[in-house]
C-alpha cells in the first residue's frame, strides 16, 4: 500500500472526509466523474505523487463511492518483493473473477490461468493475457460495472503494468473503470532504498503506464491548517507552526506527526510549544532530505526486541508470501527463540502492524494458518524496517526467507542472490539460467535485472563480463535504457582496455542506447556494419537468430533519418540473407536494391519486391505474426506500413507490443499513430499525443522519441498555419537534428515551411522553401517522405507561377513510381495532378473525387475542392464553384485549418458575396481588429473574456508559448502594458467603428 493511507479513512460523501482530503477537489472530482459515467463509457483515472499525499484515502473514497453505488471492486495493491515476477500484480486483480471465465476461448483460458500460476506451464506472451483480462472484465461487466483500484503502482511487475496499459487503452466501450495510484518516478540520485533483488522504484510509472496523469502536490498553508485541525483538535495552537513547517503539506505527516507528539509529550512536554526560532530540534529535523517520512517509525522500531523486530524485517522483505501468519510464524519458530505468541503480543502492543483475518488461535490448522496476515500500519513502516536494518539483518532475513521458500519458487533464488556476499559461480548460473527463460518467455525487463546479479556473483572477470553485456540487451529490449547504460558501463569498465565481449551484443545495445537516449546514430554506423559481418561468421552464429533483424531494423531507422550511405550498404549487403520482413521494409524505404535482378546479384538474395507487390505481402506477412507475443519482425513490418502511410490499416501490427511495458517502445508505437491521425484528419487527437509525447519523452531524457513527437507535432502546426509554433521546433528539428546527422528530419521540418506558407497564400516563399529542398524534376534518392510534401511542391510551384515546372516534377514522379508504392501515394499524386493541370482540365479533379477512400484524407481532398471552386469560378460556372467551395470551407473548420477556412470563405464569398461569412465558423469569431492580424485579433479576444495562455492554447490547437509570443506583438499594437488593458482597448475600437444612430 502508499504511503497515503490516513488511518479513520474517509467516509465518502460525508463532511468529515471531505475535510480529510482537504486540497484534493480536483481529484475527488475526476473521480466522481468516472464513476458517474461508467454506464455510458469506460475511463480511467490515474493518480500521482509522492508518499503521503493522499492516493490511497482517495482510492479509499473511490471504493466507498463504488459500493455504495453497487458497482464490483477489484483491488490491487503493488508490494516491492513481488515486482520482479511476471503477472503478479494482475493475479490480485482477475483472482475474484477466475470462478467464471466462460466468456474465454480455450486459447485465452490456458493463457490466462498459466500467466497466473492457475495452472501448470510456462507463461504466455501478454497480448494474449491482456485479451483475456479484457475479456474478462468485459464479462464481469456484464452483471454489474467494475471499478479496477490499482495502489502502489510504482511496484507493479511490468508484465501485469503493461496489461494495466492495455486496459486503459481499451476502456471506452466497457462499464469499466480504472482509479490507479503510483509515485513520480525517481531520480537516480533521489531513489528510495530499495531491498535487494527488487526492482528499481518508479518502473511501473514511467514505462508502463505513462500518459496523463493526475498530480497531488503537497497542500498549501491555509489546505493544511484545514486539515490539521479537522484531524488534530486536541493540538494546541503554539505547536501548529512546528508541525505545518516539518510536514512540509504532506497530509500523512500532517496526521501522523501530531500523533507522534501526543506520545511523545508526557516526557517531553516542550513539543507542544513553538520552538525558538532554528532550534532545529523538530522530530524531523535530524533526518536527511528525502527520508522524513520513511523514518517515521524508527524510535517505535529500535524500541522493539531484536527478535521482534527480526520478523517483521522478515515480512516486510518477502511481501505477500511472508506476510501469511502460518509462514511467518514457521520462519520465528527457526530464526528467534522468542516464542511466537510473544513476538504476536509485541508487534500488536506496538501499533505498527495487526494480524487480520485470523482468530488468534497459535496451533497448526487454525484461522491464521488458512487465511491470517500481517498487516503493516502503513507501507512507511515497512521502509523504515529496510532502512534501519544493516546488511547483515538484510542477508540473514533473506536467508530465512530462501529457506521457508518452495525450491522450485523463482523468489528463492531472488532472496538468495540478495543474502549472498561475494562471488557464487554456481548461484549464478542459477540467476543465469533463470534470466534466459524470463527473456525467452517476453519478460526482458525483469531478466535484465536478474542477470546483472548473476554477473555480480560471477568469480570469473570473462563470465562476469559477457553477463553485464548479455544484461545490457536485455534492458535495452526492455526498454529500460538507463538500467542498459549502466550495465554497458559495467561491462567496459571490466574489459578496459579491451572491448567487451561477445561484441555483437555490445554494439547492439550500444548504439540503440544512443539512439534512443541522445538522438545519436554514430554508434550505429560506426558498429553496425561490422557487427552485421561478424554475425555473418561462424563466430556469431549463437547470437545471429536473436541479433540479426533487431541490427538490420536498427539500421533502417538510422539509414533513413540519417541518409548514410554506410547504413544503406550494410542493409543491402546483409538484407539478402534476411527474412522477408527485412526484404519489404528495405524495398519500401529505399526502393529496389542495386543490380536487382542482374546477374551479378548475391547468391540466396530474398525474392524481388516488386511495388505492387508490396502491400499484398505486408498483409500476408502480418498474419504470420505470432500474435502472443513481440518478435523484431513485428518491428519491421510496423515499420514498413509506416513507409507506407498504413499504419492504421494494421492494427494487428500494435498487438504484439501490448505486453512491452517500456515507454520507449508505447512512445515509438504512439508516435506512429500520430503520424496516422494527421492523415485522417484527427488533428486534434495528432496533437494531443505529439505534445503529450514529446514532454513525456523529454522528461524521460528519450532524444530519439522526442524528436518523433515533434515532427508529428510539426506536420499540425504547419497545416493550420502557425508559423511561430513550427518556428520554435527549429532549434530541435533543424539545427540539433543537423548536429546529430539525422538530416531527413531537418528535411522535414524545411518541406513543413512551404505548407505554412501556402496555409497563409505566401506563394513566392513557399516556393522558394519547396526548390531549395528539391529541385523540378529531382526525387531524392531515397527520399522517405518525400510524397507528403508533393502536393505543398506542386501547389507553390502553381502558384507563384512556376506551372512547367510542376509538370515536370509530376512528370519524374510519375517515371519512378511514386504512386504505385501505396494507396495514399496515389491520392497524393492524383491530387498534385489536378493541381497541376490547366484550367478546365475539370477531369483530373473528377479523378481525385472518384478516387477510391479519398475521404479518408480530407485535408487534401480540401485543397483540391478549394482549387478546382476557385477555377470554376473563374469560369462562370458558380453553382458548382460554390458547392466545392463550400465542402472546402466545412472540411477546413473542423481540421482547425484557420487560414485555409479564411481562403475557403473569401473564395465563397467571391461566388456569391456575404455567403462565405454565412458559412464560415461562427463559435464566437471576433471580428478583425484593424491593427491586428486575424490570429491576433482571435486570442485578443479571448485573453479579454480571461483566458488563461494554456486554455486559449487548447481552444485554438496551438501552444501556450505561441499564444504569449502573439500577445507579445498585440500589447504594443494596441497601446497597452498588462493584459488586464486588452478588454478595454477592443472595446474602444468597436465604439469607434460603431456607426452613429
Amino acid at each position: 500500500m502508499e504511503a497515503d493511507d490516513m488511518p479513520g479513512g474517509p467516509v465518502a460523501g460525508a463532511e468529515r472526509g471531505a475535510e480529510v482530503l482537504a486540497g484534493r477537489d480536483e481529484q475527488l472530482t475526476a473521480i466522481d466523474a468516472a464513476l458517474a459515467g461508467i454506464a455510458a463509457a469506460g475511463t480511467s483515472v490515474l493518480l500521482r505523487g509522492d508518499p503521503g499525499m493522499g492516493k490511497t484515502a482517495l482510492l479509499k473514497v473511490a471504493e466507498t463511492k463504488a459500493r455504495d453505488a453497487g458497482l464490483r471492486v477489484l483491488r490491487m495493491t503493488g508490494a516491492e518483493a513481488e515486482s520482479g515476477l511476471p503477472f503478479a500484480a494482475l493475479h490480485q486483480v482477475l483472482w475474484p473473477l477466475l470462478d467464471d471465465t466462460r466468456a474465454l476461448s480455450a486459447e485465452q483460458r490456458d493463457a490466462l490461468e498459466s500467466a497466473l500460476g492457475v495452472r501448470e506451464g510456462m507463461p504466455p506472451e501478454g497480448f494474449t493475457v491482456a485479451g483475456a483480462a479484457l475479456t474478462l472484465l468485459a464479462h464481469a461487466a456484464l452483471r454489474r460495472p467494475v471499478v479496477v483500484l490499482l495502489d502502489d503502482l510504482q511496484w507493479a511487475d511490468p508484465s501485469s503494468a503493461a496489461v494495466f496499459g492495455y486496459l486503459r487503452r481499451h476502456l471506452a466501450p466497457l462499464p469499466v473503470v480504472i482509479v490507479g495510484a503510483t509515485r513520480p518516478t525517481a531520480r537516480p540520485d533521489d531513489e528510495p532504498h530499495a531491498p535487494e533483488g527488487s526492482a528499481p522504484e518508479g518502473s511501473g510509472d514511467a514505462e508502463g503506464l505513462s500518459g496523463p496523469v493526475i498530480d497531488l502536490e503537497p497542500l498549501d498553508e491555509r489546505q493544511a491548517r484545514r486539515l490539521l485541525r479537522t484531524r488534530h483538535p486536541w493540538l494546541p495552537g503554539t505547536a501548529h507552526h512546528r508541525v505545518l513547517r516539518a510536514a512540509g503539506g504532506n497530509p500523512l505527516a500532517l496526521h501522523e506527526l501530531p500523533v507522534q507528539i501526543r506520545r511523545a509529550a508526557p516526557d517531553h512536554p516542550a513539543l507542544l510549544v513553538a520552538p525558538a526560532a532554528a532550534d532545529g530540534t523538530e522530530p524531523f529535523d535530524e533526518l536527511p532530505l528525502g527520508t522524513r517520512l520513511g523514518s517515521l517509525y524508527e524510535d517505535s522500531l529500535r524500541a522493539l526486541p531484536d527478535s521482534t523486530r527480526h520478523v517483521l524485517l522478515v515480512a516486510a522483505l518477502g511481501g505477500s508470501f511472508a506476510q501469511r501468519v502460518s509462514v511467518l510464524r514457521d520462519m520465528a519458530r527457526h530464526a528467534v527463540a522468542t516464542p511466537w505468541t510473544e513476538i504476536r503480543r509485541r508487534i500488536e502492543a506496538s501499533g505498527l502492524a495487526r494480524f487480520d483475518g485470523a482468530d488468534g488461535t497459535d496451533g497448526a490448522g487454525g484461522a491464521e494458518g488458512a487465511q491470517g496476515l500481517l498487516v503493516f500500519h502503513h507501507p512507511l513502516v515497512r521502509a523504515c524496517l529496510v532502512h534501519i536494518a544493516s546488511p547483515a539483518e538484510r542477508r540473514a532475513a533473506h536467508r530465512l526467507l530462501a529457506r521457508a521458500l518452495p525450491a522450485a519458487s523463482p523468489q528463492r533464488i531472488t532472496h538468495l542472490a540478495a543474502a549472498t556476499v561475494g562471488t557464487d559461480a554456481e548461484l549464478a548460473e542459477l540467476l543465469h539460467a533463470r534470466a534466459d527463460g524470463m527473456a525467452a518467455q517476453g519478460g526482458d525487463a525483469e531478466a535484465a535485472g536478474m542477470m546483472a546479479r548473476a554477473a555480480g556473483l560471477s568469480p570469473d572477470p570473462a563470465t562476469r563480463t559477457a553477463r553485464l553485456v548479455a544484461a545490457s540487451g536485455m534492458a535495452a529490449r526492455g526498454g529500460r535504457l538507463r538500467l542498459a547504460v549502466e550495465l554497458l558501463a559495467g561491462a567496459e569498465a571490466e574489459a578496459r582496455p579491451e572491448q567487451p565481449e561477445p561484441a555483437a551484443p555490445y554494439a547492439f545495445a550500444l548504439a540503440y542506447t544512443r539512439l534512443q537516449l541522445h538522438g545519436d546514430p554514430a554508434p550505429s554506423l560506426e558498429l553496425l556494419p561490422g557487427a552485421l559481418d561478424l554475425l555473418a561468421s561462424p563466430e556469431g552464429r549463437d547470437h545471429r537468430a536473436c541479433l540479426l533483424e533487431p541490427m538490420l531494423f536498427l539500421l533502417l531507422v538510422v539509414a533513413v533519418y540519417t541518409g548514410d550511405e554506410r547504413a544503406w550498404d550494410a542493409v543491402d549487403w546483409h538484407a539478402g540473407d534476411a527474412t522477408e520482413p527485412v526484404a519489404l521494409c528495405r524495398r519500401v524505404w529505399a526502393g529496389p536494391p542495386p543490380g536487382e535482378g542482374a546477374p551479378g546479384a548475391r547468391a540466396g538474395a530474398a525474392p524481388t519486391v516488386g511495388p505492387d507487390d508490396v502491400p499484398r505481402r505486408l498483409r500476408e506477412a502480418v498474419v504470420a505474426l505470432p500474435a502472443d507475443r513481440e518478435t523484431p519482425a513485428a518491428w519491421l513490418l510496423l515499420w514498413t506500413a509506416a513507409a507506407l502511410d498504413a499504419v492504421g490499416e494494421h492494427d494487428a501490427l500494435a498487438s504484439p507490443f501490448v505486453r512491452h511495458h517500456a515507454y520507449v517502445t508505447q512512445a515509438f508505437i504512439e508516435s506512429l499513430r500520430a503520424h496516422d491521425a494527421f492523415l485522417h484528419g484527427r488533428w486534434d487527437a495528432a496533437l494531443a499525443t505529439a505534445r503529450d509525447g514529446a514532454r513525456t519523452s523529454a522528461a524521460h531524457g528519450y532524444a530519439f522519441n522526442e524528436m518523433l513527437f515533434l515532427q508529428n507535432a510539426g506536420q499540425v502546426f504547419a497545416a493550420r498555419g502557425d508559423d511561430d509554433a513550427l518556428a520554435a521546433l527549429e532549434p530541435l528539428l533543424g539545427q540539433a537534428a543537423r548536429e546529430r546527422n539525422t538530416l531527413r528530419a531537418a528535411e522535414r521540418l524545411h518541406g513543413l515551411r512551404t505548407l505554412c506558407a501556402l496555409a497563409h497564400g505566401r506563394a513566392e516563399e513557399a516556393w522558394d522553401h519547396a526548390r531549395s529542398l528539391t529541385a523540378p524534376g529531382e526525387i531524392p534518392p531515397p527520399g522517405p517522405w518525400f510524397h507528403l510534401s508533393l502536393v505543398d511542391w506542386v501547389q507553390a510551384a502553381v502558384d507563384s507561377g512556376h506551372r512547367p515546372d510542376a509538370l515536370r516534377h509530376l512528370r519524374a514522379v510519375k517515371a519512378a513510381g511514386t504512386a504505385r508504392a501505396s494507396a495514399h501515394h496515389a491520392f497524393l499524386v492524383a491530387v498534385a495532378e489536378a493541381l497541376a493541370g490547366e484550367a478546365e482540365a475539370d477531369q483530373l479533379f473528377e479523378a481525385v473525387y472518384a478516387f477510391p477512400g479519398a475521404e479518408r484524407w480530407p485535408f487534401p481532398l480540401a485543397r483540391a475542392r478549394l482549387a478546382h471552386g476557385t477555377r470554376l469560378r473563374r469560369r462562370g460556372l458558380h453553382g458548382p464553384a460554390s458547392a466545392h467551395c463550400r465542402a472546402a470551407l466545412d472540411t477546413f473548420t473542423r481540421l482547425g485549418a484557420t487560414p485555409w477556412a479564411a481562403q475557403a470563405a473569401r473564395a465563397l464569398d467571391a461566388v456569391a458575396p456575404g455567403a462565405g461569412a454565412e458559412e464560415g465558423p461562427s463559435d464566437d469569431t471576433p471580428p478583425r481588429h484593424p491593427l491586428l492580424s486575424a490570429q491576433e485579433s482571435r486570442i485578443a479576444e479571448l485573453a479579454a473574456q480571461g483566458l488563461t495562455n494554456r486554455q486559449i492554447g487548447e481552444r485554438l490547437g496551438l501552444s501556450p508559448r505561441t499564444i504569449g509570443a502573439h500577445l507579445y506583438k498585440v500589447f504594443p499594437k494596441l497601446g497597452i502594458t498588462t493584459r488586464a488593458g486588452i478588454a478595454r482597448a477592443l472595446e474602444e475600437t468597436r465604439e469607434r467603428e460603431t456607426p452613429a444612430t
